[in-house]
């Protein structure tokens, strides 16, 4: 079990069911998804879930998985997480799950037969399910051959409701994680974050990079190593970051900083410069949301004709960061 920080607070995230009743959830409503990205598509389901919970006097549980069941079943072509197990947590937590639990999903557990699935997820003598959602399409165990109808017949032998929640539409395509993957790597932030409700964001720990920025072009940057998301294409961004829960707006390059032309390293890079925060930040962990694409990554002739195009980036990123969230000037 862990509890993942959610500013001052803790979300609760347990391996089973059952753990449940260790913290005095007995009588549950349940939602089950790998929410990858808890995208419009998911918050949806949940509010399905928090009202149907609220009819029952229950909690409203979403239950997930760990690793991607692609990534398990597909090992070799494993999908890029939109965000990372904490800040999937948080965001089930946000909106309206109670607690989540994160069930380890393996070649054996794929393995089981949908009334295995149900049996060794679904039954627990110390906490009893009054609802289940899910989405319509959704399907569980073996070769995916478990479905709604399974379900339905599940929840009417076991007397709890149960719904079966539409796919959201949006300009008349679904809204799906992998719709999302697909309109951040061709760089329509706009589309990701229409699908997404909300920025898309990056997140990483800041690590030392080749530390030219703050002496040579006076605008230090914060190097980060990304473990989850799509990377858009290269180029620069105006984002928001946060580090330790303050936000700072930032400009983020993304690429090979070719102005320096290091043969050696041609791997992509992030890196964000955070307007109005001087502190040491290296080996912090920070997320970047995304805003707007501003311009192309470029070569230029000298570091003193870069510095002088950040210094006309970073007004543009005030402009953009205040015009997202006018709290932000």
């Amino acid at each position: 079990m862990t509890e993942t920080l959610k500013g001052k607070e803790q979300c609760l995230n347990v391996t089973s069911l059952d753990a449940l009743a260790e913290h005095g959830i007995k009588r549950v409503c349940v939602a089950i998804g790998v929410f990858d990205g808890v995208h419009k598509g998911h918050q949806l389901l949940l509010r399905q879930l928090v009202e149907m919970a609220r009819l029952q006097n229950a909690a409203p549980v979403a239950m997930t998985f760990y690793p991607h069941p692609r990534a398990v079943l597909f090992p070799n072509n494993p999908p890029p997480l939109l965000v990372s197990p904490d800040r999937r947590i948080r965001l089930l937590h946000e909106y309206g799950a109670e607690a989540v639990v994160t069930l380890s999903f393996s070649e054996s557990f794929a393995r089981q037969t949908p009334d295995e699935f149900i049996r060794n997820c679904l039954h627990t003598p110390r906490v009893e399910i009054k609802g289940l959602c899910v989405g319509r399409e959704w399907r569980f165990g073996a070769s995916g051959t478990g479905d709604v109808e399974m379900l339905h017949d599940l929840a009417r032998k076991n007397n709890f409701v149960f719904a079966a929640v539409n796919e959201l539409l949006q300009d008349n395509v679904a809204v799906s994680s992998t719709s999302i993957r697909r309109a951040i790597a061709a760089g329509l932030l706009q589309k990701a974050a229409a699908m997404l409700g909300r920025p898309y964001t990056l997140s990483g720990r800041v690590k030392k990079g080749h530390q030219v920025a703050g002496s040579e072009l006076g605008h230090p940057t914060a190097n980060l190593k990304i473990k989850y998301g799509v990377l858009p294409p290269c180029g620069v961004y105006a984002a928001k970051a946060c580090v330790n829960h303050s936000y700072f707006p930032a400009g983020v390059n993304i690429g090979v900083s070719p102005t320096y032309n290091r043969p050696e390293d041609k791997s992509i890079r992030v890196e964000a410069h955070l307007l109005d925060h001087n502190g040491n930040i290296y080996g912090r962990q920070m997320e970047l949301a995304l805003l707007e694409y501003l311009r192309e990554e470029r070569c230029f002739s000298t570091p003193a004709e870069l510095k002088m195009q950040i210094d006309q980036d970073i007004d543009e990123i005030r402009k953009i960061v205040i015009s997202h969230d006018p709290k932000s000037g």
